[in-house]
């Protein structure tokens, strides 16, 4: 068993993307959210709204 300590930091924005889109099981795309801190409201039962979006694979290659 492995343990990692890290220090905190003050984060601007935190994120986490899925390399599936969870809601449709669609593997052609991503799917992204984006808070302001540090993350409690995307992994913590915290109030708030992260802003989510969707892209497909394909269009990461030629960025418009």
């Amino acid at each position: 068993m492995a343990v990692l300590v890290q220090e905190i930091i003050n984060a601007d924005y935190a994120f986490v993307i899925h390399t599936t889109n969870p809601s449709s099981g669609d593997s052609s795309e991503i799917y992204a959210e984006v808070v302001k801190g540090l993350g409690e409201t995307l992994v913590g039962a915290y109030p708030g709204r992260a802003l989510s979006f969707i892209c497909k694979k394909k269009d990461l290659n030629s960025p418009q």
